[in-house]
């Protein structure tokens, strides 16, 4: 995917789609997985360095509508092009040790949002930590590593769509992977996670059994239990920079039954304990920086919401069973002297756990994403970028009463850059100028609020200068 000593990793999941997307995850994003030729060259590596360590995926950008207000993203999907992205900035610190023959690492990573001081002149802002795990390889054997914590927990991503389309889980759990020989790769992992919604947690007052003033009780507290395992086979062996790599994974997602008050009046119902579950395989061709990869997965139950969504809407006998996400996705890149081509696309169909026909929260969605690039000498180039997203509901568009409610948009961008990484496409940091217009469909001005200034123009400008970068950044 990349040089080796340039690219641990870096991306992001979407911020700021237009319109809700049923069964999207709209969470900042993180650098994305190394190809296997950079897994390799790391996993040969014959010493652990030891104390602290200091690693950062970020960007930073503004931009103009050439209109007067500022640019914003023209994303329709849930997971659109990454072009207009906001400003985002995760930094990590570690901590390795050896005892003997066991390694360990502690691995912090505090993430930040695009609340900039130099840009609102509030003096706040928001942060999450995205990682709060300790792991630990040779206790077992050099071939098994465990850990325990916080974490993100993923596999590989299409770059220039910003998402992954196979694994990408947020728990508070623990796993282990093994090396079982030159060929396989085992993977594992069990967790929880509990949202703050009222689906998962939901808190009252309630009158104290001693004393004065009311205390306040967990009425539903079901957190969503997470359990995955994944094996990957090289055909080359796990250590060399060319061959086939194959995948299979697997989740299950389960919650346990609850009581949820509706009304203030005490008005209760009783939740059943609903449960999903995820399939899904990968194949990817690699030989050096240049790959193909081609992902698909299927969801049923609480599995189609991923793992930090839940359900809008319930079947009659309020569970999720019957909702489904399925999803075909593909990411490549090829790199030849001073050209390179980044491609990424996906299809994905989605329908929630109600039995109506008609609904917003069933759809067919997709994107394709093609970035061209070429190289002045080693540290200035050009990338340019076409990209066309369509979404389509399983519900009539209101404004026409004629046809399903349904738009797409036609993004062309232009984006020359300056990096001191030099060549390679996945190599950072940039410097970039930004320049896209898109061009939406009338279906497409129709999915904002009829009075929401983003929604007049039926062509938007973006003119802006970025950044980006990442190292030392942690992944699976």
């Amino acid at each position: 995917m990349n040089r080796p000593s340039l690219l641990p990793f870096a991306c992001a999941l979407g911020a700021g789609l237009v319109a809700p997307v049923a069964g999207a995850q709209p969470l900042p994003p993180s650098a994305p997985s190394p190809s296997p030729a950079v897994t390799a060259a790391r996993e040969t590596t014959a010493t652990t360095p030891t104390g602290f360590s200091f690693g950062s995926y970020g960007r930073v950008g503004v931009a103009s509508d050439l209109r007067g207000r500022t640019g914003q993203s023209t994303n329709i999907v849930a997971f659109g092009p990454r072009l207009q992205l906001a400003p985002y900035a995760e930094v990590q610190f570690n901590y390795d040790a050896r005892f003997g023959r066991a390694r360990w690492r502690a691995v912090t990573t505090i993430a930040f949002n695009e609340s900039l001081f130099h840009f609102t002149g509030r003096f706040d802002g928001t942060f999450a930590v995205r990682n709060l795990y300790l792991e630990e390889t040779g206790v077992g054997g050099d071939d098994l590593s465990l850990w325990v914590g916080s974490r993100m927990y993923r596999g590989d991503d299409v770059y220039l769509l910003n998402f992954w389309p196979m694994d990408n889980l947020n728990m508070v759990g623990g796993g282990a992977r093994y090396h079982a020989g030159g060929h396989v790769v085992l993977q594992a992992a069990v967790g929880m996670n509990r949202l703050d919604d009222p689906y998962q947690l939901q808190t009252i007052s309630v009158a104290p059994r001693d004393g004065f003033g009311p205390q306040t009780a967990f009425l539903l507290d079901r957190p969503r239990v997470l359990t995955t395992a994944k094996a990957t086979w090289f055909s080359a062996g796990r250590t060399a920079r060319e061959g086939l790599k194959l995948s299979v994974y697997g989740e299950y997602h389960a919650m346990a039954s609850g009581v949820r008050q509706l009304t203030d009046a005490g008005a209760r119902i009783e939740l059943p304990g609903d449960s999903g579950w995820v399939l899904g395989a990968q194949a990817g061709l690699y030989r050096g920086p240049s790959f193909v990869n081609v992902f698909v997965r299927y969801a049923q139950g609480l599995g189609a919401y991923g793992d930090l969504d839940v359900p809008v809407t319930l079947a009659s006998a309020r569970t999720s069973a019957r909702a489904q996400d399925f999803r075909l996705a593909l990411s490549g890149n090829w790199e030849r002297g001073p050209f390179a081509l980044m491609v990424g696309a996906y299809f994905r169909y989605f329908r929630d756990a109600d039995a109506g026909v008609f609904s917003r929260d069933a759809l067919v969605e997709g994107a394709v994403s093609a970035r061209p690039i070429v190289w002045f000498g080693d540290y200035v180039g050009v990338a340019a970028e076409v990209s066309y997203q369509q979404i389509t509901y399983n519900a009539i568009d209101p404004v026409t009463g004629n046809g399903a409610l349904a738009g797409s948009v036609l993004r062309l961008a232009a984006v020359p850059f300056v990096t001191p990484g030099g060549r390679g496409s996945y190599t950072r940091p940039h410097l970039q100028l930004i320049y896209s217009a898109s061009l939406r469909s009338d279906g497409a001005r129709r999915l904002y609020a009829p009075d929401d200034p983003l929604g007049f123009n039926r062509v938007e400008h973006y003119l802006g200068v970025g950044t980006e970068w990442w190292f030392n950044s942690s992944y699976l």
